[in-house]
């Protein structure tokens, strides 16, 4: 497969994964707030290949939702965790699997980021590393989720501390940003991190919907380039 075609294919897989976790809050939001065991038939059933009916669990989705509707707002449901650390696996994964190919959109992001570029790098792969691997319903790290990216950074004479500050305005303006300061910092010293340590204890919850919101954005702002 042509180099172009693979390019395409993981910014296509960069805006699903985004795509798929703004609409998955919209549902978690939904089932929160409407009791749908009482209004929605549970009995759903999916044709394959015009030859076979899979019939789904019609008391896995009934206690699901009645678990969701009976949880506050603030609380994280199964059904929210597993679209947002899917979402966030996806999204990074396909960032940079783009990233490796050396291609057109390589070089608009190091153009984009300049010397934040490799920075940036780094902070993806942690990610997909951590996300990919990871069987801790607390997500604890492994070694192996940070060790190559450490031996990464030495090999490249980088200080092991990744620091990523991000602003709209003043780094991607042709995106239009809710105000003059939108925008996120983080920082991960992989020297410090251990094999007990809570993945979001390093990355909380809300960087982590910033850095996807970004690669999505930097997808559309290489589509709008491309595009004039």
């Amino acid at each position: 497969m042509k180099k172009v075609h693979l390019e395409e294919d993981a910014l296509l897989l960069i805006e699903q994964n985004f795509y798929f976790l703004q609409t998955g809050a919209f549902f978690t939001a939904l089932a929160k707030e409407h009791p749908l065991v009482k209004t929605c038939n549970m009995n759903i059933s999916k044709k394959i290949d015009k030859k076979y009916v899979y019939e789904f669990n019609a008391l896995i989705i009934k206690e699901m939702l009645e678990n969701t509707y009976e949880s506050s707002t603030e609380e994280t449901v199964l059904f929210e965790y597993f679209v947002e650390m899917n979402a966030f696996r996806g999204i990074c994964m396909a960032m940079v699997e783009a990233l490796r190919l050396n291609g057109n959109f390589k070089t608009f992001i190091e153009e984009k980021l300049k010397t934040q570029y490799e920075d940036f790098f780094d902070l993806l792969s942690f990610i997909r590393n951590v996300l990919s691997h990871n069987i801790h319903a607390d997500i604890y790290l492994d070694v192996k989720d940070y060790e190559g990216t450490l031996k990464r950074r030495i090999r490249m004479k980088k200080k092991p501390k990744i620091e990523f500050s991000f602003n709209y305005m003043k780094h991607l303006a042709e995106i239009k940003a809710p105000s003059e300061a939108y925008g996120f910092s983080t920082a991960i010293d992989l020297v410090y991190l251990g094999e007990e340590t809570a993945f979001l204890e390093v990355l909380s919850l809300w960087e982590l919907m910033m850095i996807s919101e970004l690669c999505f954005n930097l997808v559309i702002s290489y589509k709008l380039s491309n595009a004039s």
